[in-house]
This record gives structure tokens, sequence and C-alpha cells, in this order.
């Protein structure tokens, strides 16, 4: 085991012992030995080759060039420094653990072969306080002369080399990272290398360089990291701009009929109406099913007429409880009623100059539809509890789900205010009646979920296309919406298969001749019902017997 002392003083390292002195004293030596029949080169029984300062300073041009600067200056550091680490055991071993002569010995041999000659300035090291003070001046450096044959520009330091090999020669000697650089260099034509080796901790962040040398990685993991980092890059560009195809979708769906999806002959035959309605001001009444795009139509309109520039006003008449429609409509004053501590404006005030849509107008109370007739007469509405009216300049789109005369003979809506808005009235057909636009709804609906969900290579078989067009879409274009985002969530990133649906959207499937029912939807439709094959057939819409010849078809127990 090596014995470091605690102190190490300077003026020990200013004169050289006898013992390393001699290798110094001839003008000639014969540590260094040639054998030309053998092609072979040694160094005090080390064998090695010879290489010029020319030959040097073109390997040092080509490392250069092909690594550039600070990858090419980490690994020359590198490279210093296990060669001193690897002559600091020998130099141990050699004078038999001894600090002071191993110490001594890194600026002897490397004079002798030809790479420095150096001259100690100060040398302190106390193990105590944890601190190493050690700079050589070096009256010439071969490194130095080498790179000013690769480049004329000066350079504050460029003997990576030689500093990595004092730090590891120090390091190994004793026992602590040590860190060596350059304090002025020969190439910087500013007189002639100084170095100055200290502990790692010692150094501030002008040592980053030389700490980060030994934590960098191989070329090749350096450029798979470039490469994933470059693919994570493009899927972002690529996310990104489907995220801004799909904004640009999504605006041009509020702002143009023109880019509402409709592919089928009798969705284009509403846009036609749309548009007709979109350039008056007439009420328009929407009727459809829930799901089948009502409100985006209706803001459509709103946004192609001349109204645009005003507010749009949405009112559930399904979520507002009876006793709240008149308030949410006329609004009311502070203290109108108990409870009431500041005003409310109401929706048909908020609208003034723009559109306000009712969902399920059907739903309104008897006294609130009046309410509303009277604002589309007279233009204004008064608050609950003001005797200042409000304008009340609005063009009213309603929408229901229901037969408008069956509600009309059934007294859920006033006679008056059906004939008011149904100047403009609107049939939107069901989802299962227009399939032509079943797939590009789909791919929309699906390349918003790619990018909402992360899954960017997700996308459509054949069998999951046709699945599509088969299904009869209770919930329309909402249920399809729904089906497309867990498709997309729960399966591969790939393509999507039938299996990838929800398991009720295969019985939902629309009622085919009994040939076309496949085991697909057998199993699904049985699934759904727990077995119950009377209520499988029913929802099918076949009998029990035309059920059972088919499972037996399909080979299902």
């Amino acid at each position: 085991m090596i014995k470091r002392p605690t102190r190490l003083s300077a003026q020990v390292f200013l004169d050289l012992p006898p013992v390393l002195g001699h290798y110094l004293e001839n003008t000639r030596t014969s540590w260094i030995e040639t054998s030309p029949p053998s092609g072979k080169v040694s160094f005090m029984g080390r064998v090695g080759v010879f290489e010029d300062v020319e030959s040097m300073a073109v390997q040092r041009r080509q490392i250069l060039q092909m690594l550039g600067r600070d990858r090419a200056r980490a690994l020359f550091y590198r490279i210093g420094f296990e060669q001193g680490r690897r002559d600091a055991l020998r130099h141990l071993e050699q004078y038999e653990g001894n600090v002071r002569l191993a110490l001594q010995a890194v600026c002897v041999f490397a004079q002798m072969l030809g790479k420095v000659v150096a001259e100690p300035v100060r040398f302190e090291y106390d193990l105590e306080s944890n601190t190493l003070y050690r700079e050589i001046a070096l009256q010439s450096c071969t490194e130095a002369t080498v790179h000013r044959l690769v480049t004329t520009e000066p350079a504050e330091s460029v003997c990576w080399t030689t500093c990595g090999y004092l730090a590891g020669h120090t390091s190994e000697v004793l026992g602590r990272r040590v860190i060596a650089l350059e304090k002025s260099c020969a190439a910087s034509n500013k007189g002639p290398c100084r170095i100055l080796a200290r502990f790692e901790n010692e150094w501030g962040e002008e040592a980053d360089w030389a700490r980060n040398a030994f934590k960098t990685d191989s070329i090749e993991v350096d450029f798979a990291a470039r490469d994933e980092q470059a693919n994570q890059y493009r899927e972002a560009a690529s996310r990104s701009n489907a995220a801004l195809q799909a904004l640009q979708r999504r605006l041009k769906s509020d702002l143009l009929l023109d880019s509402l999806i409709a592919d089928s002959e009798n969705m284009q035959a509403v846009m036609r109406r749309a548009k007709q309605v979109a350039v008056s001001d007439v009420p328009v009444l929407i009727v459809g099913e829930p799901g089948t795009g009502r409100a985006t139509l209706a803001k459509a309109i709103h946004l192609a007429s001349g109204r645009k520039a005003g507010s749009f006003e949405v009112v559930d008449c399904r979520s507002l409880a009876a006793s709240l429609l008149v308030q949410e409509l006329a609004g009311f004053a502070q203290g109108a009623f108990q409870g009431a501590s500041r005003g409310h404006v109401g929706a048909l005030a908020r609208a003034n100059k723009g559109t306000i849509y009712f969902d399920e107008i059907t739903h309104l109370t008897p006294e609130a539809q009046g309410l509303l007739l009277r604002a589309m007469e007279d233009k204004i509405v008064t608050p609950l509890g003001s005797e200042e009216p409000a304008k009340a300049d609005i063009r009213v789109i309603a929408a229901t789900q229901y037969d408008p005369q069956t509600q009309l003979a059934h007294g859920k809506i006033r006679e008056d205010l059906y004939y008011a808005i149904a100047i403009g009235r609107i049939d939107v057909p069901p989802l299962r009646d227009r399939l032509d636009c079943v797939l590009p709804l789909a791919h929309l609906f699906m390349v918003d979920a790619r990018d909402k969900y992360d899954r960017p290579a997700a996308q459509f078989s054949k069998e999951f296309k046709q699945a599509l067009l088969d299904c009869a879409w209770p919930g329309n274009l909402r249920q399809l919406k729904n089906t497309i985002d867990h498709s997309v969530v729960f399966g591969p990133n790939r393509e999507l298969g039938i299996e990838d649906l929800p398991e009720e959207i295969i019985s939902f499937r629309s009622v085919r001749p009994s040939q076309e029912l496949n085991g697909d939807v057998l199993r699904a439709m049985l699934k759904r019902t727990r077995g119950n094959r009377s209520e499988a057939a029913e929802l099918l819409g076949i009998g029990r017997t035309t059920l059972w010849r088919l499972m037996k078809r399909e080979g299902i127990d």
C-alpha cells in the first residue's frame, strides 16, 4: 500500500535528487534503443514507435476536422490523462512508493521522451486542508508546436494532451482526482506554456470542459441520441402540424358553411337550405335527433350571417328548471326577489345584435315562450324587477328532436311561436341516413384524436371502415366521435381493426338481411344480451328460429 504524505512543500521539487537527475546529465542517453533489423524502438525497455512532429500534426488536423474542437479537446485530454495515470503506476513501482520521487519523475521522463522541457514553479500540497497547487512552466512543449503546424491562428490553450497527462499522473500518485489546465499557452504567441494543477473541487466553471471530458459518450451513442432527438422533433412537428390543421378545420367549421361535411345528397340539401336562411334574418327551426350536429349548424348559420359580429348565446332549455327559464331569458334587477343580491343580464339582452340558440325549445315553459315571442316582435325585454327595458334585437335559431306538429298538437309549443320560428325550418337527417358522411366525419375525428391522445400512427383498416358504415349510430355524430376516441385510445398505435371498436358498436350495426349478419355481429349481440337469444333476435330484427340457424351457420353454441 502506498503511503502518501500529509504535506509536501515546494522547495524539495526545485532541485532534482541524484536518483532522477542523472537521467538528464548526458547529452546523449542510453535509455533509448533502436533495432532496425527487428523494426523496434524502445525506451527503458518499453517498446514503442517513433513519430515525427509533422505526422502528429496530420493526425491532430484530421481529428479536429472529423470531431470538431470540443470533442477533439475532450478526446486528447482523456488520452493524456490515461497515459499519465499509467506512467504514475510505473513510477511508484520503480521508486518503491516514494510519492515525492514519483511526482518529480513525470517531468523527467516526459523530457526524455521529447514531450516537454518542464520547470517547476510552485508546489503546495496539504492533505489535511484538502488543497493542492502545482504550477509548471514548459520551456518547450511539443504539443504546442504540433498545433502551430495545424493552424497559424493564435489559440489560448491547445496543450490538451499534456494537461491531461499531468492531471492523470498527479491524480494517481495522490489518490485524488486532479484537473490540470493551462494558464497561458505558447500557441497564443504570448510566452511559454504554464500549467496549473489543482484538486477538481478547487476549480470553478473554467474547468467544466475538463470535467465533462470524462463524461463524453462515444460518437455512436451521440449520433444515436441525436437521431432520436431528431425523430422526436419530427414527431412533434408532425403533431403540431396535425393540430394546426385540426384547428384550421375547426375554425372553418365554425366560420364557413361550405366546410361542414355534407357528402350525402340529403345533407347537401341541408347545406343549400342553411345558406339560403343565413343571408336573411329569418328565425330558423332545426329539427333532428340529438347528436346530428344541430348546434354546429346553428353556429355556422350565425357566423355566415350579417350578425356574425354579435354574440352567439346558447340556452339549454333542458338543463334549466322551469322556474329559472324566465330569469335566464329576461334577466333581473338587484333585489328583484329574495336572493337577488346583484343584477343579472338575461340571455335575450346579451344576444342583442347577435343570435340566440335554443337547444330543445319544446322544453320552454308557456311563460318563457310568451316572453320570447314578445322579444322577437318588440326587440326589447324588461328584466324582472326593473321598469327599464333592455334592447333585444335578436335572431332566433331553435332546435328540437321531436316532430314539431306532434308537439304543437300536444301543447308543448305555442302555435304563434311555432309559426314565427318555423319560417326557416331545416330538417337534419340522422347519421344512419347519410352514410356518405360517415367515413369523412370519422377521419376528421381520428385526426383530432391522434393529436389529442398522441397516437400519430393510428389509421383505419378496411374492416374497421366497413364496420363504421354498418353501424346504425343511434347516437349520431356524438356517438361516432366517442367511438373513434375510444378506438384510438385503447387500440394499437397503428391500423385499427374491428376488435378495437367498443363492444356495443358492433351490436348497433344496421339491420341487414339475415344472410349478411356475420359471426362478429351475432357474438357481439349475444354478449350484449348476456346470452338471451330472444332479446338478441329482437334487437337484430329477426326471429328466434332465424337467429338459431345463423348461430349454427357460424358455429356459435
